[in-house]
């Protein structure tokens, strides 16, 4: 059974451990939920950054199939042999179009052999150059592939000095293979975009489905780096996901990500975007700071007032024993003086009956005495030793040593037996005799 001072002092450190464990429960909650909102909300800036991206690589590559439909109309029923007589002009032509889309760096009119028949940035084209071994190429000629987007190529014909990809289509013929058309665009018109859009921790790339890199930002030293079957990107599109959003360890530069791609309609190519998962722990952190600005204040206070309440009841209780010990001592010096007082009034009450019965004794004992005066002598010292007893009887039940259950007595009956105690000890020549009292 606890005492009101162990009762006050538990419940004084349990509110103490409280104030200390509920804002850390709390406060670990919070810390979880927000976490929780900030990813959802990091997600769903990562489905609105893909959503721009999708629509500016659609408008790009859209202005690109319209590029290649007024190339066909410039060309049209043109044989090779017409396109070298009017290189000139197909070069002026085809170079005004660059010039007017900043996301070309040049256009290449190809024939059935690899060789080039015009270009939009030398003039005039070199003859020995040899473009079949191009990937654009031969996705043509091994078939119609459409607008065929190749991997990052190193340009081979003059005026083109930075890496590329290509965009091809076939060239009108009846029926067979006739060479190629190819616009050769630059990554860096994207990468500027995205760099435009980036902020803290930022990840932005255009892909193609075999995981080749078209454009990334952050920049990447070797253009040439491609995604292998294990990513989870090429886990994604293998098993037919065209959106999705998920967290990886990049491949290219070992930086933990929260990344989502999205398909582009009608291409073999994906947009991607992501956050740095340090800048998402540092935006909550930054978050759950500004709680801590208030809480661990309130908290601390909360802390003290419970540990000046515990202290002050501390010493309210030890005040409190000092008090009671103080009060106890007292007690007991008061009981201790009332005792001796007590003594000393009993011993006093004694000394004098002893003396009378002393006193009557020596005077029964010497000879020549009277019988009246024996008779005195002996009444005396009965009275006597019956104020003693009475007194002994008052002492016992004052120390509680008797218990206090009055009973009628014969007094007659007790005095004529004291009386013949004193006859046998007193001898035959006295006489004792029971007198009434007047």
């Amino acid at each position: 059974m606890l005492t009101a001072r162990q009762a006050a002092i538990r419940t004084l450190r349990l509110m103490m451990a409280g104030s200390i464990v509920l804002p850390v429960v709390l406060f670990g909650f919070a810390s979880w939920a927000s976490y929780r909102n900030i990813r959802q909300v990091t997600d769903e800036r990562i489905d609105r950054s893909l959503d721009i991206l999708h629509e500016h690589a659609l408008k790009v590559l859209q202005s690109i199939d319209r590029t290649f439909a007024e190339i066909d109309e410039v060309m049209r029923g043109m044989s090779d042999d017409d396109i070298r007589a009017n290189e000139q002009a197909l070069h002026d032509r085809l170079h005004r179009i660059v010039d007017e889309m900043p996301q070309l760096q040049g256009i290449a009119v190809v024939a059935r052999d690899g060789h080039p028949l015009v270009s939009a940035t030398q003039l005039p084209v070199p003859k020995d150059i040899d473009l079949s071994d191009r990937d654009y190429f031969q996705a043509q000629a091994a078939g119609n592939s459409g607008s065929y987007v190749s991997g990052i190529h190193t340009p081979r014909l003059g005026g083109i000095n930075n890496a590329f990809f290509a965009v091809s289509q076939r060239r009108a013929a009846a029926g067979k293979f006739n060479g190629v058309v190819s616009i050769a665009v630059l990554p860096s018109y994207f990468e500027g975009f995205y760099g435009r859009m980036s902020s803290d921790g930022s990840y932005f790339a255009l892909v193609r489905e075999d995981g080749g890199f078209l454009a990334r930002f952050p920049l990447m030293q070797d253009r040439q780096v491609k995604l292998d079957d294990n990513s989870a990107f090429r886990k994604g599109v293998a098993d037919g996901l065209e959106r999705t959003i998920f967290s990886v360890d990049s491949q290219v530069d070992h930086i933990d990500r929260r990344i989502g791609y999205r398909k582009l309609a009608g291409y073999p190519l994906y947009v991607l975007a992501g956050v740095e998962k340090p800048a998402v722990i540092g935006e909550w952190l930054g978050y759950m700071s500004g709680h801590l600005i208030f809480g661990l204040p309130a908290t601390a206070f909360l802390f003290i007032g419970f540990w000046l309440a515990l202290r002050r009841t501390e010493r309210l209780y030890d005040e409190a024993d000092r008090r009671e010990a103080a009060e106890g001592a007292l007690r007991q010096a008061q009981r201790l003086e009332a005792i001796g007082q007590l003594t000393g009034g009993v011993a006093h009450d004694f000394n004098n009956l002893l003396t009378v019965v002393l006193g009557y004794a020596e005077l029964l004992g010497e000879e020549g005495v009277s019988g009246d005066h024996r008779q005195r002598g002996v009444e005396a010292i009965l009275k006597a030793t019956g104020r003693a007893a009475e007194l002994t009887q008052r002492l016992l039940a004052f120390s509680r040593q008797q218990i206090l259950a009055p009973r009628p007595m014969d007094v007659h009956g007790l005095a004529r037996g004291l009386m013949e105690i004193l006859g046998r000890t007193l001898g035959d020549n006295i006489e004792v005799r029971l007198v009434p009292a007047e």
